[in-house]
């Protein structure tokens, strides 16, 4: 069996997260007001050590931009119970991230242009497209004064979630399927947010926001990087270049 590809960043990205988790559960504020943003900025050092040697810069550094205002994002939301404007800051923040994500997978497009898109990519896309698009119209009534930043912000994740799908496939399966994955995760994490602040209250929602939205930045991140320095993922086996 292979190896975890860098165990001991994922063990302490894991435990980490975990921390972050607990915090929440068991209302310890200031453990979690201290470690949730420190989770991102773990990924971000990681990133920036790892990356120092790169080719591709822009890519690199957009990733990076979008980490630190995932970060901020992370910050202003632990504060949204004083006041609706540290929401919509959050909302700004990781939409600017989403921003510099989608930025760097367009970066990556037109490097490789992979313009032999596989049907399976053309289809994922057309679901994410339906079900951001489908997502806001069910709810739009429940978001009241909001309803035009959180459009804005499903668009955002949502173009994020196709730019993802459509990279080149065929240079680093691996790779190419964790980011996917990874995208596909924040997807859910941010629908399990908005349903459980503007829609119904769903059960153990802290735990599956907090995980699902760890989770995706972890494969974001972990998968771009072996993009990047050209490494094949052990955890999602050998990396795969035919049509099927």
């Amino acid at each position: 069996m292979q190896s975890l590809l860098y165990p001991r960043f994922t063990f302490i990205y894991a435990i980490l997260s975990i921390l972050v988790i607990v915090a929440d559960v068991m209302d310890l504020t200031w453990t979690y007001y201290l470690t949730k943003p420190m989770v991102l900025l773990l990924l971000f050092f990681f990133y920036r050590i790892q990356t120092g040697a790169v080719e591709n810069k822009t890519f690199r550094n957009l990733m990076l931009t979008g980490f630190i205002f995932s970060a901020l994002g992370d910050a202003l939301l632990m504060f949204v119970e004083m006041g609706q404007q540290y929401f919509i800051g959050g909302l700004v923040a990781f939409l600017i991230a989403h921003i510099c994500y989608t930025a760097g997978f367009i970066n990556d497009i037109f490097r490789s242009r992979p313009w032999n898109q596989h049907w399976v990519q053309l289809a994922l896309s057309t679901l994410v497209v339906v079900y951001g698009a489908e997502f806001y119209i069910l709810n739009r009534f429940s978001f009241d004064s909001l309803a035009i930043p959180v459009m804005i912000y499903c668009a955002g994740i949502t173009v994020m979630g196709v730019s993802a799908v459509m990279r080149d496939r065929t240079k680093n399966w691996s790779a190419y399927v964790t980011v996917c994955i990874g995208a596909l995760f924040f997807i859910i994490s941010d629908s399990l947010l908005a349903t459980n602040m503007f829609v119904t209250k769903i059960p153990f929602a802290g735990e599956l926001i907090l995980s699902t939205y760890f989770l995706a930045q972890y494969l974001i991140g972990i998968g771009t990087l072996a993009k990047l320095k050209n490494q094949n993922l052990p955890l999602l086996g050998k990396a795969v270049t035919s049509e099927t």
